[in-house]
């Protein structure tokens, strides 16, 4: 299945240890635990360079985390996902085969909070359903989270602002067809780009720019023709340290 990654801009292999040895092998047996005492699931995969990627469901998604390099398969459906990351650490990549090659779609420029970990937020779409191959890159904890869209929470009503720091996806919003307006302020791009976009909040489809920021700092208002009515999302990538706020109203 091929994924359309939403914006430019984001897993390991290192072969696992083990003891060659010739000759016929025979396994020791298994001895159950004592009467009453509860078998106790078997911990992941690890060695001495961490754990390996695993996959799992919860109501939420899906989520995949290990702190070493790896492959998995994601079992998606078509249509988009917010995709939510926290890591430790600076060497993470979580690569796919795009026409172009294969591409990490973790985008850079991210900081490391108080706790040591980065956390942020980006859009992708996959264009069919199945299993989608990812390979990753690590040597410390991760933690990466896709959310089928829509998104449960109810949308906002305009007029509404939002705020926040470095990649963030906001919203969902409810607009009607027609014009509305974005006013986005961030006083300090801290020598990197900014770029604000509006998405479609079921497909993750790119609905229009709202802001490019190449100086210093970004202060305007933005009109756009919004092509329906529905939710949308607005996601905003900055430099992690760049505190921003957009409002939407209509």
């Amino acid at each position: 299945m091929r994924a359309r990654t939403v914006v430019s801009v984001l897993l390991w292999a290192v072969p696992l240890l083990g003891c060659g040895s010739t000759g016929n092998q025979s396994t020791p047996p298994v001895t159950p635990p004592p009467k009453g005492q509860p078998v106790t699931a078997a911990a992941p995969p690890r060695d001495a360079g961490g754990v390996l990627p695993k996959v799992t469901r919860s109501p939420g998604g899906i989520n995949i985390s290990g702190s070493r390099s790896g492959s998995v398969k994601v079992p998606g459906q078509q249509g988009g996902y917010l995709i939510k990351y926290r890591y430790k650490g600076n060497d993470l990549k979580l690569e796919t085969n795009s026409a172009l090659g294969v591409l990490n779609i973790i985008p850079g420029g991210q900081s490391a909070g108080s706790d040591g970990w980065t956390e942020f937020e980006d859009l992708t779409s996959f264009t069919q359903a199945g299993e989608q191959p990812y390979q990753i890159t690590a040597s410390q904890p991760f933690e990466i989270q896709f959310v089928k869209l829509p998104l449960p929470d109810n949308p906002d009503i305009p007029p509404k602002s939002y705020d926040g720091k470095g990649l963030k996806v906001v919203g969902p919003f409810s607009l009607k067809a027609g014009s509305a307006s974005f006013k986005v302020s961030c006083p300090d791009l801290r020598h990197a780009g900014f770029i604000a976009e509006l998405y479609d909040g079921t497909t993750a489809a790119n609905k229009g720019m709202i802001a490019l920021g190449t100086g210093a700092s970004v202060a305007e208002t933005k009109k756009l023709q919004v092509p329906a009515a529905g939710n949308y999302l607005i996601k905003i990538n900055a430099n992690g340290r760049s505190e921003w706020t957009i409002g939407v109203t209509q």
